[in-house]
Protein backbone atom coordinates (compact mmCIF):
# COMPACT_ATOMS: atom_id res chain seq x y z
CA UNK A 1 0.00 0.00 0.00
CA UNK A 2 1.13 3.79 -0.90
CA UNK A 3 2.59 5.85 2.02
CA UNK A 4 2.04 2.76 4.53
CA UNK A 5 4.94 1.26 6.12
CA UNK A 6 4.92 -2.29 8.49
CA UNK A 7 5.43 -1.73 12.03
CA UNK A 8 4.65 -4.64 13.67
CA UNK A 9 3.34 -8.25 13.00
CA UNK A 10 2.18 -11.00 15.96
CA UNK A 11 1.73 -14.69 15.31
CA UNK A 12 -1.34 -15.68 17.64
CA UNK A 13 -0.56 -19.77 17.28
CA UNK A 14 -3.82 -22.21 18.02
CA UNK A 15 -4.12 -24.28 21.83
CA UNK A 16 -4.10 -27.93 20.52
CA UNK A 17 -7.98 -28.50 19.39
CA UNK A 18 -7.92 -32.22 21.23
CA UNK A 19 -9.05 -33.68 24.49
CA UNK A 20 -6.99 -35.36 26.96
CA UNK A 21 -4.38 -37.20 27.04
CA UNK A 22 -4.05 -35.48 23.64
CA UNK A 23 -3.50 -32.32 24.46
CA UNK A 24 -1.13 -32.84 27.41
CA UNK A 25 2.19 -30.86 27.24
CA UNK A 26 4.85 -33.37 27.44
CA UNK A 27 2.85 -34.37 24.04
CA UNK A 28 4.90 -35.70 20.83
CA UNK A 29 4.59 -32.90 18.44
CA UNK A 30 5.69 -33.64 14.95
CA UNK A 31 6.33 -30.22 12.93
CA UNK A 32 5.72 -30.42 9.37
CA UNK A 33 7.00 -27.67 6.86
CA UNK A 34 6.70 -27.51 3.40
CA UNK A 35 10.62 -28.62 3.41
CA UNK A 36 10.51 -31.63 5.88
CA UNK A 37 11.35 -35.13 4.56
CA UNK A 38 9.07 -37.80 4.50
CA UNK A 39 11.71 -40.17 5.68
CA UNK A 40 13.10 -38.38 8.54
CA UNK A 41 9.89 -37.40 10.21
CA UNK A 42 8.44 -40.83 9.88
CA UNK A 43 11.48 -42.23 10.69
CA UNK A 44 11.78 -40.46 14.45
CA UNK A 45 7.89 -41.52 15.12
CA UNK A 46 8.76 -44.43 14.32
CA UNK A 47 11.87 -44.92 16.56
CA UNK A 48 9.67 -42.89 18.99
CA UNK A 49 6.89 -46.24 18.92
CA UNK A 50 9.49 -48.73 19.43
CA UNK A 51 11.70 -46.88 22.16
CA UNK A 52 8.96 -47.43 24.93
CA UNK A 53 5.60 -49.58 23.01
CA UNK A 54 3.99 -49.70 26.53
CA UNK A 55 4.14 -45.95 27.33
CA UNK A 56 4.62 -44.29 23.70
CA UNK A 57 1.26 -44.59 22.25
CA UNK A 58 0.47 -41.66 20.12
CA UNK A 59 2.27 -38.84 18.12
CA UNK A 60 0.55 -35.25 16.82
CA UNK A 61 1.15 -34.10 13.76
CA UNK A 62 1.04 -29.85 12.91
CA UNK A 63 1.27 -27.86 9.67
CA UNK A 64 3.84 -24.81 9.98
CA UNK A 65 3.29 -22.42 7.18
CA UNK A 66 0.13 -23.75 5.96
CA UNK A 67 1.98 -27.16 4.84
CA UNK A 68 -1.05 -29.18 5.22
CA UNK A 69 -1.14 -31.13 2.18
CA UNK A 70 2.28 -31.98 3.34
CA UNK A 71 1.04 -32.99 6.61
CA UNK A 72 -1.80 -35.47 5.11
CA UNK A 73 0.85 -37.13 3.20
CA UNK A 74 3.40 -37.44 5.73
CA UNK A 75 0.66 -39.56 8.09
CA UNK A 76 -0.75 -41.44 4.78
CA UNK A 77 3.37 -43.03 4.12
CA UNK A 78 3.30 -43.26 8.24
CA UNK A 79 0.28 -45.38 7.82
CA UNK A 80 1.64 -46.82 4.88
CA UNK A 81 5.11 -48.07 6.58
CA UNK A 82 3.83 -49.51 9.96
CA UNK A 83 3.15 -52.90 10.60
CA UNK A 84 0.11 -52.34 12.80
CA UNK A 85 -2.87 -50.73 12.45
CA UNK A 86 -3.01 -47.16 13.35
CA UNK A 87 -5.67 -44.50 14.02
CA UNK A 88 -5.76 -41.09 12.88
CA UNK A 89 -7.75 -38.49 13.94
CA UNK A 90 -8.04 -34.85 12.30
CA UNK A 91 -8.73 -31.61 13.45
CA UNK A 92 -8.17 -27.97 11.76
CA UNK A 93 -7.38 -24.70 13.33
CA UNK A 94 -6.04 -21.40 12.01
CA UNK A 95 -2.98 -19.12 12.82
CA UNK A 96 -4.15 -15.51 13.10
CA UNK A 97 -1.48 -13.49 11.81
CA UNK A 98 -1.78 -9.28 13.23
CA UNK A 99 -0.02 -6.63 11.17
CA UNK A 100 -0.03 -3.32 11.56
CA UNK A 101 0.46 -1.08 8.81
CA UNK A 102 1.73 2.39 9.83
CA UNK A 103 0.99 5.32 7.98
CA UNK A 104 3.53 7.95 6.76
CA UNK A 105 1.30 11.02 6.11
CA UNK A 106 -0.54 13.14 8.43
CA UNK A 107 -3.99 12.08 8.23
CA UNK A 108 -5.16 8.32 7.43
CA UNK A 109 -4.94 6.16 10.23
CA UNK A 110 -2.73 3.17 11.01
CA UNK A 111 -4.26 -0.19 9.56
CA UNK A 112 -4.52 -3.31 11.64
CA UNK A 113 -5.01 -6.48 9.25
CA UNK A 114 -5.81 -9.91 10.78
CA UNK A 115 -5.31 -12.46 8.22
CA UNK A 116 -6.26 -16.30 9.40
CA UNK A 117 -4.02 -18.97 8.27
CA UNK A 118 -5.21 -22.75 8.32
CA UNK A 119 -3.30 -25.29 10.51
CA UNK A 120 -4.19 -29.20 10.69
CA UNK A 121 -3.71 -31.12 13.75
CA UNK A 122 -3.64 -34.89 13.39
CA UNK A 123 -3.37 -37.68 16.60
CA UNK A 124 -1.39 -40.78 15.05
CA UNK A 125 -2.30 -43.33 17.60
CA UNK A 126 -1.75 -47.31 18.29
CA UNK A 127 -4.67 -47.34 20.23
CA UNK A 128 -8.76 -47.01 19.10
CA UNK A 129 -9.84 -43.15 20.49
CA UNK A 130 -12.46 -42.93 23.12
CA UNK A 131 -15.71 -43.89 21.92
CA UNK A 132 -17.29 -40.66 23.44
CA UNK A 133 -15.29 -38.82 21.03
CA UNK A 134 -16.31 -40.60 17.96
CA UNK A 135 -16.56 -37.96 14.68
CA UNK A 136 -16.17 -38.17 11.02
CA UNK A 137 -12.70 -37.46 11.22
CA UNK A 138 -11.47 -40.22 12.46
CA UNK A 139 -10.24 -43.61 10.54
CA UNK A 140 -8.32 -46.45 10.80
CA UNK A 141 -5.21 -47.55 8.50
CA UNK A 142 -6.95 -51.30 8.39
CA UNK A 143 -10.75 -51.47 6.86
CA UNK A 144 -11.26 -54.40 9.32
CA UNK A 145 -10.24 -51.79 12.57
CA UNK A 146 -12.97 -49.45 13.65
CA UNK A 147 -11.17 -45.92 14.63
CA UNK A 148 -13.00 -46.24 18.31
CA UNK A 149 -14.04 -47.76 21.24
CA UNK A 150 -17.68 -47.97 21.73
CA UNK A 151 -19.32 -45.79 24.16
CA UNK A 152 -20.38 -48.08 26.90
CA UNK A 153 -22.58 -45.22 28.30
CA UNK A 154 -24.91 -45.37 25.40
CA UNK A 155 -28.41 -46.74 25.95
CA UNK A 156 -29.01 -50.24 25.19
CA UNK A 157 -31.60 -49.65 22.73
CA UNK A 158 -28.96 -47.73 20.85
CA UNK A 159 -26.31 -50.53 21.21
CA UNK A 160 -28.71 -52.36 19.88
CA UNK A 161 -28.99 -51.00 16.79
CA UNK A 162 -24.84 -50.42 16.27
CA UNK A 163 -24.96 -54.36 16.58
CA UNK A 164 -27.50 -54.78 13.73
CA UNK A 165 -25.51 -52.62 11.69
CA UNK A 166 -22.05 -53.76 12.34
CA UNK A 167 -24.00 -57.50 11.33
CA UNK A 168 -25.21 -55.93 8.07
CA UNK A 169 -21.80 -54.47 7.33
CA UNK A 170 -19.69 -58.13 7.99
CA UNK A 171 -22.62 -59.22 5.69
CA UNK A 172 -21.70 -56.67 2.78
CA UNK A 173 -18.08 -57.33 3.17
CA UNK A 174 -18.85 -60.55 2.37
CA UNK A 175 -20.75 -59.91 -0.75
CA UNK A 176 -18.30 -57.72 -1.72
CA UNK A 177 -15.22 -59.40 -1.20
CA UNK A 178 -15.20 -60.61 -4.65
CA UNK A 179 -15.93 -56.95 -6.30
CA UNK A 180 -12.78 -55.36 -8.13
CA UNK A 181 -14.03 -52.23 -6.27
CA UNK A 182 -14.01 -53.63 -2.83
CA UNK A 183 -11.42 -52.30 -0.83
CA UNK A 184 -7.65 -53.96 -0.91
CA UNK A 185 -6.34 -57.27 0.28
CA UNK A 186 -3.47 -57.47 3.36
CA UNK A 187 -0.73 -59.02 -0.04
CA UNK A 188 -1.86 -56.00 -1.97
CA UNK A 189 -1.35 -53.32 0.86
CA UNK A 190 1.91 -55.18 1.46
CA UNK A 191 2.94 -54.60 -2.02
CA UNK A 192 1.34 -51.25 -2.38
CA UNK A 193 3.55 -50.90 0.57
CA UNK A 194 6.77 -51.83 -0.87
CA UNK A 195 6.21 -50.26 -4.24
CA UNK A 196 5.84 -46.65 -2.05
CA UNK A 197 8.90 -47.19 0.13
CA UNK A 198 10.56 -47.99 -3.13
CA UNK A 199 9.35 -44.74 -4.57
CA UNK A 200 9.76 -42.71 -2.05
CA UNK A 201 13.41 -43.74 -1.75
CA UNK A 202 13.82 -42.98 -5.91
CA UNK A 203 11.72 -39.18 -4.70
CA UNK A 204 14.24 -38.28 -1.73
CA UNK A 205 17.86 -39.00 -3.29
CA UNK A 206 20.14 -36.61 -3.87
CA UNK A 207 20.30 -37.14 -7.82
CA UNK A 208 16.38 -36.19 -7.69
Amino acid sequence: MDNYVILGETNEEPQNPFPAPFNSEDVKVMLVSKSSKFSKINGHVLEYFKENPEKNRFVVFKSVNEATEKVISCVEVLKQQFEEPLYQWTRMACIKRIVLWKCEQEGPRDIRVTVEVPVIFIVVSRDPFPGEHSCMSMQCSSDKESAFLPFTNAPRSSAGKSDNKNQERKKNRKTNDNNKWSKPSSEQRKKEHKERNQLLKEIESPNH
